[in-house]
């Protein structure tokens, strides 16, 4: 994957008919409201109803253009995890090669917990259920963490601190997903310890440890 590419991870909804303009600018508006009512953060208002109002088209619309109404939820979930995914990218490429690898852990950890919180675990509770229901247990899309793989070792590769370890193409897209579950996986598990200032501390030192000299 390219460093410096736009990440998607759109969810394929079947949208039987959009081909013509006006179809296109009702699904336009469709998922656009959709995303407003993710951003809320709470999954209980994830309905069609609720669609309905927020867009202003009638449910029968909803369900001609959108099929299972949950796909758009999960499309606009992941459209919000695309924008946070792309904000790791930037932190990670634009890193200062002068700067240490705690300054690194500190910058990615509180990019991560910001933006767990503006997403809320709820929503990403919500998400990972319906990802299993649709994917089964090959869950490939929660395994994001590899698009971070070759900016990361770029910057690495760049850092004059001697302070990050060399590691292999293959070892850092691991190490990555053990860094993802030491993060994400308290918020999601409704762990006691999860956004707390011990847990931001286990992240960093974790991070320091396994990527570090």
């Amino acid at each position: 994957m390219p460093p410096n590419t736009t990440i998607d991870f759109s969810t394929t909804i079947d949208f039987s008919d959009a081909h013509q303009d006006r179809s296109k600018k009702t699904l336009e508006d469709l998922l656009e409201a959709a995303y407003n009512i993710v951003e809320a953060a709470e999954p209980m208002a994830f309905n069609s109803r609720n669609l309905s109002d927020k867009s202003g088209y009638a449910l029968g619309t909803l369900n001609k253009r959108l099929g299972p109404i949950e796909n758009v939820f999960v499309w606009a979930i992941e459209r919000g995890r695309e924008r946070m995914l792309n904000n790791v990218i930037e932190v990670i490429t634009q890193f200062d090669p002068l700067s240490p690898i705690h300054v690194f852990a500190a910058k990615v950890v509180d990019e991560a917990f910001n933006a767990i919180g503006t997403v809320g675990p709820s929503v990403m509770r919500y998400y990972e259920g319906k990802v299993i229901k649709r994917d089964g247990f090959i869950i490939e899309s929660l395994n994001f963490t590899d698009v971070f793989v070759e900016p990361y070792l770029a910057m690495v590769n760049a850092n004059r601190t001697n302070t990050f370890r060399k590691i292999s193409l293959e070892e850092a897209r691991l190490l990555l997903k053990v860094m993802q579950n030491l993060v994400e996986r308290p918020f999601i598990n409704d762990d006691t310890i999860a956004g707390t200032p011990e847990h931001r501390r286990i992240s960093i030192d974790g991070l320091i440890r396994i990527l570090g000299q």
